[in-house]
């Protein structure tokens, strides 16, 4: 669903007052965001998370040092509208492959609105690993050997707040070959309009209708 499809439904659920919240996609193959290829293998071997070779399963209990990396990441978990880095410089198309055996990153803005989102879950097919963050606060990471696969892995993350948020992801290879699925999904809330407002805002286009049939007359 496109943003204006989106803020359509919201405003007929609004003026309705139909429902509460209705799901949405919000992320997608097809969504841009801020991309970072520069990382190149600087993290191989820093921790068992970023092997040279080998296919590991793993899933992470916390954040990976990224610590080799940070003059190619920047400020991305704590500045992400700006992270300087080797980002770039606008939200491009994000490549669902890239070089075998480096890391990747990616920061989609999500915007939620005047209301927020709930029930907000994120689902990735990848090879091989991924690490995930949302506004800069560490989510989880799984690794395995194989393709990439749609819900592969599924983070759920909760509620976001009015206005811009921002997930970030970290894509790692250490295999033959790369690629990468994702899909965001969330309940857009909505406030509906007191009972009696569709009744005056349906009079208030009557009302304009005949102003304009009396004028033409």
């Amino acid at each position: 669903m496109n943003k204006l499809s989106v803020l359509t439904a919201a405003a007929i659920l609004s003026v309705s007052g139909a429902a509460a919240s209705f799901a949405a996609t919000i992320v997608d193959n097809s969504t841009t965001g801020l991309y970072n290829s520069g990382i190149g293998n600087a993290l191989d071997n820093t921790s068992a998370f970023f092997p040279t070779v080998g296919d590991p399963t793993a899933s992470l209990a916390s954040a990976p040092d990224l610590s080799a990396a940070a003059s190619s990441l920047g400020n991305w978990l704590t500045n992400p509208s700006n992270p300087g880095g080797t980002w770039s410089g606008s939200a491009v198309s994000i490549p669902q492959n890239w070089t075998v055996g480096t890391e990747t990153a990616i920061i989609y803005e999500i915007d939620a609105g005047a209301t927020g989102m709930s029930n907000v879950i994120a689902s990735f097919g990848v090879d091989n690993g991924i690490a995930v963050w949302l506004n800069g606060v560490f989510v989880g990471g799984d690794q395995a050997p194989g393709g990439a696969f749609p819900n592969e892995y599924t983070y759920a993350l909760g509620s976001l707040s009015a206005g811009s948020n921002y997930l970030q992801i970290l894509r790692e290879d250490h295999g033959g070959g790369t690629g990468y699925k994702v899909s965001v999904t969330g309940d857009i809330n909505v406030i509906p309009l007191p009972a009696g407002a569709p009744l005056l805002l349906t009079g208030i286009a009557g009302f304009a209708w005949l102003r304009r049939k009396t004028k033409k007359a």
